[in-house]
């Protein structure tokens, strides 16, 4: 979609430097000034209706850089259009550019001048452009989760899998809820596609999940491995859907239980492997038509850098429901594990993205991050003894996530 007209805007804007003054007050200023000047330039140059094509020809400048200027000076909302700001190195290409007569000179050096200003407000407040991005996208008045967008979050992802040695394609969650007559029980499939190690000395923790209890705390129970030809005994490895084997895997006792570690190995992508775990957790809490709960969370640690996560929650249409499920996402670099806690609200983190109903029909669960996907659904439901027709169906789908968070979908429960 093109850009509005732009017209020049005759106001004033001051750089506040006052004792005391925010930084949101004192970027605003520097930004609108510039803005303002870029526009009064723009119209100086070529009227209002003047496009990024027409700037970059009659000023010869790069045409992603006209593109960037113009998409800035369009935007009402400067916080906004900060994110289509060229560098400093582009800023100063147009400062240029617009010198030669093509402007009044009183316009090219309002321009300049501003430039100047926003300079001081980035070495003041934030030190580097890079820091005074990052530090405006907590400022537009978009969604929260947007401002921590795609852009961020894989430029995060590409530093991580480098820094930690490892990465994946997708992390998956499958989590089915069903009432019995005096419980709730859970069963979960958990696991990693297209796990990559990027350090042949790496080994890392793979079955880190947990599931919360009524009123947030956690229930001791027995969980038992979800294919019954599976030992108690052994990893709870679906190996119909992993590439690796059970007795291949490391078994570390920590005092919540087990956790199952995949041992060093070679590296890139001809060694990635699958690995797909499946516990059922029989009785995890009390009977949700009883209406003894208000809630049910399911919890997905987010510890291994990844292009995509997968989160389907599937409720037994015996249990009531009182609204829709809901996301949230827990930051875990001061500590924690993101159970519901006194101290849990304090690290919550923007998140945009929320679970969305897809139907009974199996053929709309397929999904390109998981191919086998359905394949998964359906051995599960042998297992469980169940129809894709008894469960209504919530998917959560992200993008490169933050690491390390704990990603919760809680289900409301209502009582009939």
């Amino acid at each position: 979609m093109a850009p509005p007209p732009i017209q020049a805007t005759a106001s004033k804007h001051t750089t506040t430097h006052a004792a005391g003054a925010s930084f949101e007050k004192v970027a605003q200023g520097a930004l609108l000034r510039l803005r303002d000047a870029a526009r009064t330039a723009f119209v100086a140059a070529g009227g209002p209706d003047f496009n990024s094509l027409s700037l970059s020809r009659k000023l010869t400048i790069d045409k992603s850089l006209s593109w960037r200027l113009v998409r800035f000076a369009a935007e009402d909302d400067v916080f906004a259009g900060s994110k289509h700001l060229p560098g400093d190195a582009g800023l100063r290409i147009f400062a240029r550019a617009i010198r030669g007569g093509l402007v009044p000179a009183s316009v090219a050096t309002e321009y300049s001048e501003a430039l100047d200003a926003l300079d001081a407000v980035v070495k003041e407040h934030a030190g580097s452009r890079a820091a005074f991005r990052a530090l405006l996208t907590n400022c537009a008045s978009e969604q929260p989760g947007e401002v921590h967008g795609t852009e961020f979050r894989r430029s995060a992802f590409q530093a991580n899998s480098a820094l930690w040695g490892i990465e994946a394609t997708t992390r998956l969650l499958c989590a089915f809820l069903t009432a019995g007559d005096r419980c709730t029980d859970v069963t979960l499939v958990s696991g990693f596609l297209g796990l990559r190690r990027m350090r042949r000395d790496l080994s890392w923790p793979l079955a880190r999940r947990r599931v919360l209890g009524h009123e947030g705390r956690t229930r001791e129970r027995i969980a038992m491995p979800l294919d019954p030809s599976v030992p108690m005994d052994v990893p709870p490895l679906l190996s119909e859907y992993s590439s690796v084997s059970a007795e291949s895997l490391r078994s570390i006792s920590t005092e919540h239980g087990f956790w199952y570690e995949l041992p060093e190995g070679e590296i890139g992508g001809t060694a990635a492997v699958d690995c797909m775990f499946g516990e059922r957790m029989p009785s995890a809490g009390p009977a949700a038509r009883a209406g003894c709960i208000e809630r049910s969370e399911v919890l997905l640690r987010l510890d291994i850098p990844s292009e995509h996560v997968l989160m389907d929650i599937f409720v037994d249409r015996d249990i009531p429901l009182a609204g829709t499920p809901s996301a949230a996402l827990f930051g875990l670099l001061t500590g924690g594990n993101g159970e519901n806690t006194p101290d849990r609200e304090r690290q919550r983190m923007p998140i945009c993205e929320q679970p969305m109903e897809i139907g009974i029909e199996p053929k709309s669960w397929v999904t390109p991050v998981a191919p086998r996907h359905w394949e998964v659904v359906h051995d599960c439901m042998r297992w469980l003894d169940r129809r894709p027709a008894s469960f209504r169906v919530f998917r959560l789908a992200l993008r490169y996530p933050i690491i390390p968070t704990a990603l919760v979908v809680t289900t409301p429960i209502g009582s009939e």
